[in-house]
């Protein structure tokens, strides 16, 4: 996801120079107006496929962070209105370019003729470049700030939100930014509780659950001690697992440890950058493949989330695939109502199925917050 995002986000910048005001395609014009909605308890959605909004549950989503380069669908933007859903876009800006302060000022003012023009409804900042120098996490805030100054000064209602790394206390890959400062300058943070395997220091490297609970309230706790409020985080969690070759032998489909291989990710030995990370719609369907060898899912206590073992079809090799379901998912959609944050959200909401009623678990576990 991290590569992907950034190629996503690159690509959405050529679409600020493409946007031009138009006409409301709405039946009701007043439709395109800003949608005039305070704070709220949020379900927050990223997508990253510019079609399938038809197959979203339009009665638990409160946002849609949008994640592609593609023009927003007419019929997406009013069903999002009429529904009281507020569309954002992904906004990305170049760490090395915080000290520039000209170019700050033509990015601000095409993200606020973006959102203008398009009848949306703000902006997510989603920068994740590791940031060490304290003062350029403050360029960082004062940016997010401004944006949101600038933002606010032509509709109060706009939304600004910031995704930061699920732990504020220990610098997750090397982002030691300035959270506090963050949270005062923006409507709340979106803590991504996913990916807790990027940097971890072992000598041997295992495959391991994506999010588990543990680190999940370990790491929000972390940010409710800096002091940030816990009605200004909202807890995203994933619809994807990762797939990780198991090196080695002796293995059966009952096993539980499966070595990996080695995957440098920011000098660290260990990482899920090991894996594949693959859309939970297709780890059900390799469930149900009866071509594809398996052990069936297990769910270890421990981490309080399920894996399976399988044999990889091209390879011949096992495999070990940990990933969210309804029940761990549910667990720490329970941790965000027992903290009272913000609401939840998930990265992506594109990774279901389109039958509803297959998709209805995953969609219901996080509406349980509410």
């Amino acid at each position: 996801m991290k590569h992907l995002k950034y190629i996503i986000l690159f690509l959405l910048t050529i679409l600020i120079f493409k946007s031009k005001s138009k006409e409301c395609p709405c039946s009701n014009v007043q439709s395109c107006k800003p949608l005039e909605i305070g704070p709220r308890k949020e379900f927050i959605g990223f997508s990253v496929n510019s079609t399938h909004y038809p197959f979203y549950n339009w009665e638990y989503l409160t946002t849609i962070g949008i994640f592609y380069n593609e023009e927003i669908e007419d019929q997406l933007l009013c069903i999002a209105k009429a529904s009281g859903v507020r569309l954002v876009y992904s906004a990305i800006y170049p760490v090395d370019q915080l000290s520039n302060q000209t170019n700050i000022d033509q990015w601000i003012n095409e993200k606020v003729e973006l959102v203008q023009n398009t009848f949306t409804d703000g902006l997510n900042f989603d920068v994740e470049d590791p940031i060490t120098d304290p003062i350029v996490a403050k360029q960082y805030t004062q940016l997010v700030a401004a944006t949101n100054k600038a933002l606010k000064s032509v509709n109060p209602f706009y939304q600004i939100s910031v995704d930061v790394a699920w732990d504020a206390s220990n610098c997750i890959d090397e982002r030691c930014y300035d959270y506090v400062g963050l949270s005062e300058a923006s409507d709340f943070l979106v803590v991504m509780d996913y990916d807790m395997q990027s940097r971890v220091y072992t000598k041997t490297c295992f495959a391991s659950a994506n999010s588990p609970p543990s680190l999940v309230y370990s790491g929000m706790e972390n940010f409710t001690k800096l002091g940030i409020d816990e009605n200004l985080l909202v807890m995203a969690l994933p619809w994807y697992g990762y797939n990780y070759p198991c090196i080695g032998a002796n293995y059966t489909l009952q096993t539980f440890e499966c070595i990996i291989p080695p995957s440098n990710y920011l000098g660290c030995n260990c990482s899920d950058a090991s894996g594949i990370e693959i859309n939970y719609s297709l780890i059900m369907d390799m469930l149900n493949d009866t071509e594809i060898q398996n052990g069936g899912i297990q769910w270890n206590s421990e981490l309080e989330s399920p894996y399976f073992n399988f044999i990889d079809l091209f390879s011949g090799t096992q495999h070990q695939m940990w990933f969210d379901n309804p029940d761990s998912l549910s667990i720490k959609v329970q941790i965000a109502r027992s903290m009272n944050l913000r609401g939840v959200g998930v990265w992506n909401i594109d990774q279901l199925w389109e039958d509803p009623f297959l998709s209805s678990g995953m969609w219901d576990a996080l509406n349980s917050f509410f």
